[in-house]
């Protein structure tokens, strides 16, 4: 397979043939030699994360490029593996990317094998696809990993094993190898061989050949399975500590979407656990983390291989040789948009003064630079601020990582998207809109005046069969944002930019439609979104007006548009004029006609032998024509004269080649003139989209649904009238609840009630019934009236988290921490079974406590959900608590239990425990001596609740009395005392008249004149001996 001459490697014949499905060809048995492992049977390559800068498949196994099992007599240094600074694998410093090659090896390379190893050297974790020809040929080591995961022809020709795949089917088979977790590389032919020629008369020298890009799973442009976003992000960690000693953790992150090279800049101050990068890390949907060898902590790495999914690279980089500095990320901003800080964007300029950022930004950078990426994925200057993002529309409700998978917000536990809001919601047609869609559906809107404006647009856009018809003609136009960075890194192919002119003319007619369609619509989002659209139509016209489209998909500039080109067209002509007055003067001499049997004509072999002058067999010839080509019947033969025009004629078509290389490169550069107006018209239509589902799904709802009330206040409120859950709305077997919360009812519903009851259920359903009223969606609802909460928490579940070095019981402390530091008046919150992860007292004890601080300090809108019943008695006749319990019918005699799953007033009679083990199987004898057990303790209760020796008041509110004599200790001072203590008045005011409420409560119950110095009396020993009296 000589290269020598650059022409294209003939076509082996087995590759013409595909494999059949279930009988692989054999394989040629191959002698093994002792890998650098020194394993003496090569395992098979597995995909597999992997914490070193060369993730690839297989692990510990031998990485493609490198011999283990393979014959590779010819280069002994692929036997003997070290890498460009002499390390060996298993050494701690090995770099698996680089190969040393002898120095004196260069000297006995071919041409061809020069050139390979050349690129190799520094890649050898990846799979090089090299262009010659027509084909995209594998060797060695790669051959050998391409033909056992593809089950793909393997050509052994002498030191260079071979395996290929027709050019056509590049794509194809690079994204098998990207989902098998494989790097991938393209090398591409920068000349043809007539090129070469007419570069190098030299016959020793080929054809250059470079590397065009690697491609990973999270940098991969073409080919992509779906629409939605992957992302790879580089992570930068910073650890101090505040004043008092406590760990302050701060990241900065750089992502890339790489298919519409959107990068991302964020920085934040994170918590002990991670919480806010564990949240990214879900709803990016993340398949590669960059960072720097030795910078984070165990911790964070502990968190980014157990949140991410199994197929994410962690891939490790060398501070110094592969991390750019500070000074390096400056210069290469200068050569990416020059020294002109006017051309930086303007999120790189924002960022500048938050040294973490710009350093996760050099990585990526330094990252993107070894995958040939950089310029390509830079050119669109598309970089904005994650902050920035997400405050579009105002600053949008929170949910966190807990909150997202506890409400299955994008994905169920089995990590699919099977009954999730998402599923439920996501009804865009546009591959922009699926995108855009999936930020909103985790950013719900705040703003009540934001969110009236998407209720109008659903109102409008809810069963209008018109508008819908209409917007649906889009399916059928390509992904717009993803073909857009190819043109502005002038990579698109002209078949892909004849498309999109296409489809932007056919655009403006749609959105005409469109319009037409929403004339009588009240809403004035989508009006002004559809006349915000630029006329791209005439933009694309303009260009399209320039140049002939093909029926392959290629083009060329109109006669008189491009000088260059018409010249080398008119010199083509000439030569063409040339050959067919030889071919005329030839069949006079050979006296023969035009014949296609036994007549002179052309012939022409692929794109390389090109007129042949063809005659039949036994024709007699001049004596110096060189016979080309033969067959039983004719024989191709050149003349001196045809040999010398057909160079001719090559030389004038490559001349043509780069000068319609060039009007490419200019009609690139006039389209991205235009690029604001494009991208505008894709992101007006992309939001219209997302409109337009969230008016779909629901419509899909079924009834009754409502548009909720939104009121503006200070703190949350919830007031729903049947809800139903959003996902089985359509269900008649779904009971629906009333649910009504702050405002004139309580903040805190604390719940109780059976196993399978439903207390979970009726909590997600309030708090997905929030989420879609925020999104400007209608909610499965006879009535809702809500005011905009700032988040939603969720502590939900029992469970360890054995990455986290976490148990049950310190997983829930932790999320209850979390809750009770961040939650504010206008949060809701869900706190399921808080305290079972410990001991009976311990747990009860932890549970009252965060419940007291909810109510009495946070005061938010909270479901607790509790199998304490002591709770609910503890806090009865709190005027902010209100005890529900979901109501169940029992048949003691039978030991059966029916689940009405009705939300209804007091505290359940019990947690029916006994009922859901026999429903589940568990013996008869075991049942029975569990009741009877069951009823000794609870009788036991009553009777030390009967001979009460302690106070009257609940212990909630005694701790209010000791909290608020505390603050009255200094007679006179009060007012300082609470400003020292950074408590507000209304916090004070809100003990006090809990305090007030249960006082008036007990003392109703107390018997004799002196029930209202008892109760004083227990309040004052709460409080302490040093506590003032006057205060009472």
């Amino acid at each position: 397979m000589s290269d020598a001459s650059g022409s294209a490697s003939p076509t082996p014949p087995p590759r013409k043939k595909a494999a059949k499905t279930g009988q692989p060809p054999a394989k040629k048995s191959r002698p093994s030699l002792p890998s650098a492992s020194s394993s003496s049977s090569r395992p098979p390559l597995v995909p597999a994360r992997s914490s070193s800068s060369s993730a690839t498949p297989g692990g510990s196994t031998p990485i493609p490029g490198q011999a283990g099992g393979a014959k590779e007599p010819g280069f002994p240094f692929l036997v003997d593996r070290r890498d460009s600074d002499g390390n060996r694998p298993g050494d701690a410093d090995f770099d698996p990317r680089t190969l040393r090659i002898p120095s004196a090896w260069w000297g006995k390379f071919t041409n061809f094998e020069k050139q390979y190893f050349e690129i190799k050297q520094n890649n050898m974790d990846t799979i090089l696809m090299f262009q010659k020809g027509k084909f995209y040929e594998m060797f060695l080591e790669d051959a050998y990993t391409v033909h056992r995961e593809l089950d793909l022809k393997l050509t052994d020709r002498g030191r260079m094993p071979m395996v290929g795949v027709p050019e056509a089917s590049f794509d194809l088979f690079a994204t098998k190898l990207l989902a098998l977790g494989y790097k991938v590389g393209r090398v591409d032919q920068m000349e043809t061989a007539v090129a070469k020629g007419m570069r190098d008369k030299s016959s020793g020298d080929i054809v250059r050949r470079e590397l065009r890009h690697v491609m990973t799973s999270a940098t991969q442009i073409d080919g992509l399975e779906d629409d939605l976003a992957t992302y790879c992000i580089a992570i930068v960690e910073e650890i101090g500590e505040d004043e008092e000693g406590r760990e302050i953790v701060s990241f900065g992150i750089c992502s890339l979407d790489a298919a519409t090279s959107d990068f991302g800049l964020s920085h934040w101050v994170d918590d002990q656990q991670r919480s806010q990068l564990e949240t990214l890390l879900l709803s990016l949907r993340v398949k590669e983390v960059i960072h720097k060898k030795g910078q984070l902590s165990k911790d964070t790495l502990r968190l980014l291989r157990n949140c991410t999914s199994a197929d994410c690279r962690i891939t490790m980089l060398r501070e110094g040789k592969e991390w750019l500095s500070r000074e390096e990320t400056e210069d290469e901003l200068v050569n990416l948009f020059g020294g002109d800080e006017a051309q930086i964007p303007e999120a790189i300029v924002a960022m500048q003064d938050k040294e973490i950022v710009m350093s996760s930004m050099a990585g990526m950078f330094a990252y993107l630079n070894q995958l040939s990426l950089l310029k390509d994925l830079t050119s669109s200057k598309n970089f904005s601020l994650l902050e920035h993002r997400r405050t579009a529309s105002g600053r949008p409700m929170h949910l966190d990582a807990n909150t997202l998978s506890h409400l299955c917000v994008l994905q169920n536990e089995d990590g699919s998207d099977a009954g999730t809001l998402h599923r439920l919601l996501n009804r865009c047609v546009t591959p922009a809109g699926k995108r855009l869609f999936k930020h909103w559906l985790t950013h719900p809107l705040c703003d009540v005046d934001a969110i009236k404006a998407r209720q109008d647009a659903v109102d409008d856009l809810l069963g209008n069969a018109e508008f819908e018809d209409c917007f649906a003609t889009l399916k059928k136009l390509p992904d717009f944002e993803r073909l857009l960075p190819k043109v502005y890194s002038g990579k698109i192919k002209p078949g892909d930019f004849t498309r999109l002119l296409t489809a932007f003319k056919k655009l403006m007619p749609i959105v005409n439609d469109l319009k037409h369609a929403s004339a009588d619509f009240k809403s004035a989002l989508v009006r002004e979104l559809l006349n915000s659209v630029p006329d791209v139509a005439s933009l694309a016209s303009e260009l399209d007006d320039s140049f002939i489209a093909n029926e392959d998909g290629s083009f060329q500039p109109r006669e008189d548009v491009d000088e260059a080109y018409d010249t080398a067209q008119a010199h083509i002509d000439e030569v063409e004029g040339d050959l067919e007055s030889e071919l005329r003067s030839y069949r006079k001499l050979l006296k023969l006609g035009a014949e296609k049997k036994g007549g002179c004509n052309w012939k022409h072999r692929g794109t390389n032998e090109i007129y042949q002058i063809e005659v039949p067999v036994k024709t007699k010839v001049p004596n110096d024509w060189q016979v080309m080509s033969s067959t039983t019947a004719t024989t191709g033969y050149y003349s001196p004269t045809v040999r010398a025009l057909v160079l001719k004629l090559k030389e004038a078509r490559e001349t043509r080649l780069a000068a319609l290389k060039e009007f490419h490169a200019g009609l690139f550069d006039r389209f991205n003139e235009n690029a604001s107006s494009y991208l505008a018209a894709v992101r007006a239509l992309a939001e219209i989209d997302c409109l337009q589902s969230l008016g779909l799904a629901s419509y899909a709802m079924g009834e009754p649904t409502c548009r909720p009330e939104l009121v503006e206040c200070d703190t949350a409120l919830v007031d729903f009238e049947e809800l139903r859950h959003p996902c089985i709305a359509g269900s008649t077997d779904f009971i629906a609840n009333d649910i009504k919360m702050g405002g004139d009812s309580a903040e805190v519903i604390l719940l109780t009630g059976g196993n399978m009851a439903g207390k979970s259920t009726t909590a997600r359903t309030t708090a997905t019934g929030v989420i879609l009223a925020q999104l400007g969606c209608r909610v499965p609802a006879k009535s809702a009236r809500i005011s905009p909460a700032d988040r939603v928490c969720t502590r939900m579940g029992a469970n360890d988290q054995i990455f986290k070095n976490s148990s049950t019981f310190m997983v829930e402390m932790l999320e209850a921490s979390r809750i009770v530091k961040d939650c504010t008046p206008r949060s809701l919150v869900i706190m399921d079974e808080l305290g079972r992860g410990t001991s009976t007292f311990d747990g009860h004890a932890i549970a009252h406590a965060v419940l007291h601080h909810l109510i009495a300090r946070t005061r938010c809108l909270c479901f607790f959900l509790t199998h304490y019943l002591q709770l609910a008695y503890d806090f009865q006749g709190y005027p902010r608590c209100a005890n529900k319990h979901m109501a169940v019918v029992v048949d003691d005699e039978n030991r059966q239990v029916v689940f009405t799953y009705r939300l209804v007033d007091g505290v359940a009679e019990s947690s029916y425990g006994t009922q859901v083990a026999h429903l589940a199987g568990v013996p008869e004898s075991i049942c029975d001596r569990a009741n009877d057990i069951s009823r000794e303790f609870a009788e036991d209760t009553k009777k030390h609740q009967q001979q009460r020796t302690t106070s009257a008041l609940p212990m909630a509110t005694l701790s209010d009395f000791a909290y608020l004599f505390g603050l009255g200790q200094s007679k006179g001072e009060s007012r300082a005392a609470v400003e020292t203590m950074d408590v507000e008045p209304r916090q004070v005011a809100s003990r006090l008249e809990v305090i007030r409420a249960q006082i008036q409560r007990v003392a109703q119950k107390c018997e004799g004149e002196d029930g209202g110095d008892i109760i004083m009396e227990d309040a004052a020993a709460a409080a302490g001996p040093s506590s003032s009296p006057t205060c009472t």
